[in-house]
């Protein structure tokens, strides 16, 4: 895994637009002020992170922004070895809520608490009522199609579509490790009722590769007729004039990224306002401008259908059977173990 760490300490020019509105009670900003640095651990890629970075920098001139950028596991893994050392680097922690990074950092102690009050414009299911996280920002499984190989009246409409006969022999194209896609729908269907399914498209001889975008990217070519990929990805292609498509299977699992602050952090009164500033609305327009679903209900996507008009699924942080789901996965499938 890629580690990096970046100092943001160049003075932006304030943003003068009526969006960006500075966040923060007085208090809180002077006391982070003071603190005068916030140190962010964060799966977000490093061009994007410094984005936001220089956001915040532009309504707090005086806070420097450490960013330790890494990998999921990665991250979790490092903070456990911090944690067990009495090291107390992290101030704001995102991106370890898959593959059972939760359990593992809230177990140790390594999570605190904070209720941001930006958070009052989130969903029920995209933040903590314990006031352990809130999501920054979701991904979408579902499904995209070659729309100069699929006729619309073919186009599957629902998850047993895709057991019809037209699809069997290599057309669905998957990914080896659609694990939280896998674990969403047997929490929605019941262990027993979502086996069975999935025995059943087992059975129409999926091929399996890795990599989300890179899947897309084999439909558009006319590789595969169809793939199970992330909405934002597949809209990327749309958009690009791409011939493909997407149809919102239901129910639509949705991968949350969490942030939390550091239960030590040495930094707190940053923390706090970092995280406030990374779920106000000039953020969270951010967010829109990359091309992620945000998740302040008061910020739709682009296009608004990205996250509007289906029933959706999002992870379940405290029921967490990731590792359990992952085995099934490939045993189900018959794929390696990764």
């Amino acid at each position: 895994m890629r580690l990096g760490m970046l100092s943001i300490a160049v003075l932006v020019t304030l943003c003068s637009a009526p969006g960006h509105a500075q966040v923060g009670n007085p208090d809180l900003v002077a006391q982070a002020k003071k603190e005068a640095r916030v140190v962010w651990y964060t799966t977000v890629s490093i061009p994007e992170s410094q984005e936001f970075a220089a956001l915040f920098k532009s309504q707090f001139p005086s806070i420097n922004v450490d960013i330790i950028r890494t990998g999921s596991s990665a991250l979790v893994n490092r903070l456990v070895s911090e944690h067990n050392a009495k090291k107390y680097l992290a101030d704001v922690l995102q991106g370890f809520s898959s593959r059972g990074g939760f359990g593992a950092l809230k177990q140790r102690g390594i999570l605190g608490r904070y209720e941001s009050p930006e958070y009052k414009y989130l969903p029920p299911d995209l933040r903590d009522p314990a006031g352990y996280w809130g999501s920054q920002y979701q991904n979408t499984f579902v499904l995209a199609y070659n729309t100069r190989m699929v006729k619309p009246p073919d186009v599957p409409k629902s998850y047993d579509d895709l057991l019809k006969p037209i699809w069997k022999g290599k057309k669905i194209l998957n990914d080896t490790e659609n694990h939280e896609w896998f674990d969403g729908l047997l929490h929605y269907w019941g262990k027993e009722k979502g086996i069975a399914y999935f025995r059943k498209l087992a059975q129409q001889e999926q091929v399996f590769q890795r990599g989300a975008r890179g899947r897309v990217q084999l439909v558009a070519a006319g590789e595969f007729p169809l793939t199970i990929g992330y909405g934002p990805h597949v809209q990327s292609f749309v958009n690009k004039g791409a011939p493909v498509d997407w149809i919102p299977l239901e129910p639509v699992v949705t991968i949350i990224n969490t942030v939390s602050i550091a239960d030590k952090a040495p930094h707190p009164a940053a923390a706090r306002l970092f995280i406030d500033f990374l779920f106000s609305k000039p953020a969270q327009l951010k967010l829109r401008e990359m091309s992620r679903i945000p998740a302040r209900e008061d910020v739709d996507a682009d296009p608004p259908r990205l996250f509007k008009g289906f029933k959706k699924i999002a992870q379940d942080l405290e029921n967490d059977t990731m590792k359990e789901s992952a085995e099934l996965y490939q045993q189900i499938f018959g794929l390696s173990a990764s």
